[in-house]
C-alpha cells in the first residue's frame, strides 16, 4: 500500500478544509481503498457567517462526488453541534435524517452531505478518513476466525459489527465514543463495510490508515499468496452480442457491456456461488445487485435463470411496499470463466466492471480461507432497496437519445464521417470511428469516442475492428458506412484501369465488406441500422465522373438489397445522397476558388447553388444521419435521402 503523503505539497494546503481536500485525494487515488465515490472524509474546523461570527462546523464529503479528483467543493459545510444534538435522538427515519442534516447545512445550495455526515460528528477528532479497504473487506467477508483481528491488530483497532449506514451506524458510533472507544484505539473496523481512522493531525490519520490496510494486505499474501483474476479475454463475438441483447430486453433498454476480467473455467460456478453470500461492502449491491448471472451453454436460459433468482429474492422480502427494480444482470460470469458487466451507459458500465473485478480477486482470496461470509440477503436487500439510495438513482439525469447505444462509423479521420461520428456522440452514443488516416486516432478521443486506424478494403481488418467493438462495448446497433474516395476526372475512353477500380474498391467493395462483417452482431442491437453515404451523383451523375458515379450507385443498389434482406430482422438500411459538402478537407480554399470560376461565380454563390440557395455543411449531414439512425426512423428502410438543398435534376 503506496503511501502518497508529500510534505511539500500539504504545506501548499491555506487552511483546514484545503488539506482535507489535499489528504482525500490520497485516499481517492487508490482502487483499493476507495472505487468510484466510495468512503468519505471530515475535517471539524470554523466557519464565519455574514455577520462575521464564527461557528463550529464539519465539512464532509458531499454525495457524489469522487475523492479522487474534487476540490473543496466537494465538502458540505454543516453546523457541529446540530448533528450532535441528532445523535442523541432515540431514533431518527431516514428522510428525517436527510432533510435534519440538510438543515445543518451553513450553505443551503450546497451538495447533499454524505449519509454518514453523523457518524462524522460524533468521532472525536479533527480529521476522519473512511474507506472500503478491500483488504480489510476482504479479511472482514472472509471464513476467517473473529480473532484474526486482535492476532493482526492487537488493541490497535477496534471491531464493530455491521449496522446498516446513515443513523443506525451514528448511534453504534455514538456508542462506541461513550464507551470510550476511541481513547483505546488508532483505529475502527466495520465488519462487511470498511475502516476509519481519526486523528488532529491529517498526516497521522492518513498514514494511520495506509498503515492498517498495508498490514492487512501483508498478511493475505503472506497466508494465501497473490491470487488475482485474470485479464479479460477473447470471446465469440455472436455470443457476447447475444448476451448484451438478452440483458437489455430485460432491463427495458440498450446497455453498454464491459470486459471486467476472468477466472479460469472450473472456478466460474465456484465464484458464482459465492457471490451469492453478500457483495464486499453494501454500496456495491447499488452497483452490482447482489449476485450475477451465471451463463452456462445457452445465453437465454441463463439470463431467465437470473431474472427467477431475482424475482424470487425480491419477494422473499414480502414487503408490499417495495417496487422491484429491473431483473438484469449487472454482471455475468459465463462457463468459460469470462467476467462481463453492464450498465445504462459506458460510465456505469465501468463502475460496474472495476466492481466485478474486484469482487473476484476477494472471492479468489474467500475461497482459499474456506469460505465468503458477506452480509446477509436481509442486509443486501435493505441496502439495495434503501430508499436513499433509491433517490441518487432516481435523480440521475436521464442520458441523451442515443446513449447504450454502440456505433461504428466508417471514413471518420475528417469531413462527413468526423462530423458523424462526434454528433451521435454527442447525443449519448459510444462511437468508434474508423479510417486508414492515422489522425482519427487523435481526433476522436473521450470517453466513449474512439479512433481506430483500420483500412475500409481490408477484409481482415474490418473483421476484427468489428469483434473488439464488441469485446470492448458489448454489442454494435449503428453502422454508417462512409469510407469514400473521388478518384481524378476522366471521361469513360479515357479512364485509366486503377482509376476505376480504386473508385470501385473503397467506394463499393468497403461497404460489402463492413455490411457482411457487421450483420451476424448487428442483427443481436437495439433498433439496429445501416446507413450508407452515396452521392446526388447517383440520381443526377456528372460527365467525366463515370468511376465515383458508378461505384456510389452500386453503393445504393447493395443498400436497397440489403433493405429486402434484413428487413425480417427489423434492421433498417438506408442511404443519404449528400452533395455540395465544401467544409471537408478535400476542399481548399484554392479549390473551391478553382471550381467556382469554373462557373463563373463567386465562392459564396458556387456554395449555394442549389434550389434553397443554402450552403451545405458536414453537420447537416450528421444531423441527417442522426434523424436516420434514431428511432425516430425505426421503421423507414430502404429509403434515399437526398441532401442537397434541392437540385433540379432531381426533383
Amino acid at each position: 500500500m503506496e503511501n502518497r503523503w508529500n510534505d511539500a505539497d500539504a504545506a501548499v494546503a491555506k487552511s483546514d478544509l484545503e488539506l482535507r481536500t489535499y489528504s482525500s485525494c490520497l485516499i481517492g487515488l487508490d482502487p483499493e481503498l476507495v472505487l468510484h465515490g466510495g468512503g468519505n472524509t471530515s475535517v471539524k474546523s470554523t466557519v464565519k457567517d455574514v455577520f462575521g461570527k464564527e461557528h463550529t462546523a464539519i465539512f464532509v464529503k458531499a454525495s457524489g462526488f469522487d475523492l479522487s479528483k474534487m476540490g473543496t467543493e466537494g465538502f458540505t459545510a454543516l453546523e457541529l453541534s446540530k448533528l450532535l444534538a441528532l445523535s442523541k435522538l432515540p431514533e431518527l427515519s431516514d428522510p428525517d435524517m436527510v432533510r435534519e442534516v440538510h438543515r445543518a447545512q451553513f450553505e443551503p445550495t450546497a451538495a447533499n452531505a454524505s449519509i454518514e455526515a453523523i457518524v462524522h460528528a460524533v468521532i472525536p477528532y479533527k480529521f476522519v478518513d473512511h474507506s472500503h479497504a478491500d483488504a480489510i473487506l476482504t479479511i472482514s467477508n472472509s471464513a476467517l476466525p473473529p480473532s484474526t483481528w486482535q492476532d493482526l491488530f492487537g488493541e490497535r483497532v477496534g471491531v464493530l459489527p455491521y449496522v446498516k449506514p446513515g443513523f443506525d451506524l451514528a448511534k453504534q458510533i455514538a456508542g462506541f465514543a461513550e464507551n470510550g472507544g476511541f481513547d483505546r484505539h488508532d483505529a475502527l473496523v466495520l465488519e462487511n463495510h470498511g475502516l476509519f481512522t481519526f486523528h488532529d493531525d491529517a498526516r497521522i490519520s492518513y498514514q494511520r490508515h495506509i498503515e492498517i490496510v498495508d498490514q492487512a494486505q501483508s498478511f493475505l499474501v503472506e497466508q494465501f499468496g497473490s491470487p488475482a483474476p485474470g485479464a479479460a479475454r477473447q470471446e465469440d463475438p455472436v455470443t457476447i452480442a447475444r448476451l448484451r441483447k438478452a440483458v437489455g430486453a430485460i432491463a427495458g433498454f440498450p446497455v453498454v457491456s464491459r470486459p471486467a476480467c476472468s477466472v479460469t473455467p472450473d472456478f466460474a460456478p465456484t465464484l458464482a456461488e459465492l457471490s451469492r453470500s453478500g457483495t464486499v461492502t453494501p454500496e456495491h449491491v447499488v452497483h452490482n445487485k447482489p449476485f450475477p448471472a451465471l451463463i452456462v451453454d445457452d445465453v437465454q436460459s441463463g439470463i431467465d435463470g437470473f431474472v427467477d433468482d431475482y424475482q424470487a429474492y425480491f419477494d422473499r422480502a414480502n414487503d408490499p411496499e417495495l417496487v422491484r427494480l429491473p431483473c438484469n444482470p449487472h454482471w455475468t460470469v459465463t462457463d468459460t470463466g469470462a467476467i462481463r458487466s453492464f450498465g445504462p451507459n459506458l460510465k456505469r458500465a465501468n463502475i460496474s466492471a472495476d466492481v466485478a473485478r474486484t469482487t473476484a480477486k476477494a472471492l479468489i482470496y474467500a475461497y482459499k480461507t474456506g469460505g465468503w461470509q458477506g452480509l446477509s440477503e436481509t442486509d443486501l436487500r435493505g441496502l439495495e432497496y434503501w430508499e436513499l439510495e433509491q433517490a441518487k438513482l432516481k435523480k440521475a439525469p436521464k442520458g441523451p437519445e442515443l446513449t447504450g447505444r454502440i456505433a461504428l462509423v466508417s471514413g471518420a479521420a475528417a469531413g462527413i464521417g468526423r462530423a458523424i461520428a462526434e454528433h451521435l456522440h454527442s447525443k449519448g452514443a459510444v462511437v468508434v470511428g474508423l479510417d486508414i488516416n492515422k489522425a482519427v486516432q487523435d481526433r476522436l478521443q473521450g470517453d466513449g469516442l474512439q479512433g481506430w486506424v483500420v483500412d475500409a478494403t481490408s477484409r481482415e481488418q474490418v473483421e476484427n475492428a468489428i469483434s473488439r467493438i464488441v469485446q470492448e462495448f458489448g454489442g454494435l446497433d449503428v453502422v454508417v458506412s462512409n469510407a469514400g474516395i473521388f478518384t481524378a476526372g476522366a471521361n469513360v475512353e479515357d479512364m485509366p484501369d486503377d482509376n476505376w477500380a480504386r473508385s470501385m474498391q473503397v467506394n463499393l467493395d468497403a461497404h460489402m465488406i463492413l455490411a457482411r462483417a457487421a450483420i451476424p452482431v448487428l442483427r443481436h442491437g437495439f433498433d439496429p441500422t445501416f446507413l450508407f453515404m452515396a452521392s446526388r451523383n447517383v440520381p443526377a451523375p456528372g460527365a467525366g465522373a463515370a468511376a465515383y458515379s458508378v461505384a456510389k450507385a452500386g453503393l445504393t443498389q447493395l443498400m436497397r438489397v440489403l433493405a429486402l434482406e434484413l428487413a425480417p430482422e427489423g434492421i433498417t438500411v438506408n442511404v443519404l445522397h449528400p452533395d455540395a459538402v465544401f467544409d471537408t478537407e478535400l476542399w481548399t480554399e484554392e479549390a473551391l476558388q478553382r471550381s467556382a470560376a469554373r462557373y463563373g461565380l463567386s465562392v459564396k454563390d458556387y456554395k449555394r447553388r442549389n434550389l434553397m440557395k443554402a450552403e451545405i455543411t458536414s453537420m447537416d449531414v450528421a444531423e441527417a444521419a442522426l434523424a436516420l439512425v434514431s428511432r425516430a426512423f425505426r421503421r423507414t428502410t430502404g429509403a434515399q435521402i437526398p441532401l442537397d438543398g434541392g437540385n433540379d435534376r432531381v426533383v
